[in-house]
């Protein structure tokens, strides 16, 4: 099961930096199967939520995580679920909301 997540860690970690905006630092807990990325400064991820949970992506804004409103520009993938087909498509979708497009 750790190999598993590890891999998918790793494929989703990949498809991140493929389609995310120039500037996104990702952070890979050890032994985790979340993977955390924060974006340059504008990005406001939790004013993107409800945008690409309309277009059936969902993440966790790095703002939940925090009682003063830190990490507004981050957010919180689960690499637990097999990385599909659908999966690098919701990446790619993302990254293009997450860059403006």
């Amino acid at each position: 099961l750790r190999a598993r997540c590890a891999a998918q860690l790793a494929r989703l970690s990949g498809l991140v930096q493929d389609h995310f905006p120039p500037g996104t630092r990702l952070s890979r807990p050890r032994g985790g199967f979340v993977l955390w990325a924060e974006l340059p400064g504008e990005v406001d991820t939790l004013a993107l939520y409800e945008r690409a949970r309309g277009a059936g992506i969902d993440y966790v804004p790095g703002a939940l995580f925090s009682a003063s409103g830190r990490y507004r520009n981050c957010l919180r993938l689960n690499a637990g679920f097999p990385v599909t087909a659908d999966t690098e498509r919701a990446i790619a979708r993302l990254g293009a909301l997450l860059s403006g497009r």
